[in-house]
């Protein structure tokens, strides 16, 4: 008997997200599902290179839909200022243009010299 390996990691991972299968997600969870019957079908040494990405692929979106996906943003009025406002702009910090004498040059020299 062939093994249900791949199957049962879909079906796991659809009972675990709780996706419907007659929901948005129906046509994914179908074609998920036969991928992972013709894998299991193959065997994974024995199955071809393309089967593979599409089967990896079903059950990368599989896992994408199971995500959290994260909260909406919160919409401002026309006079409400930009939460950034009083933000410090975010960069380098000014720079300042040092002249060095030639004397300070020498005794940098040297002391570079005799340490």
């Amino acid at each position: 008997m062939a093994s249900r390996a791949c199957l049962v990691a879909v079906n796991r991972t659809i009972r675990a997200g709780g996706l419907e299968e007659d929901g948005p997600h129906a046509a994914l969870i179908d074609m998920a599902r036969n991928l992972a019957r013709r894998m299991d079908k193959a065997g994974p040494d024995e199955a071809p290179l393309n089967l593979l990405r599409m089967y990896d692929s079903a059950v990368t979106k599989l896992e994408r839909a199971v995500a959290p996906r994260p909260a909406p943003r919160t919409r401002r009025d026309e006079g409400e200022p930009e939460a950034t406002a009083d933000a410090v702009p975010a960069g380098p910090p000014d720079l300042k243009i040092v002249e060095e004498t030639a004397l300070d040059r020498i005794r940098r020299q040297k002391r570079r010299a005799a340490g």
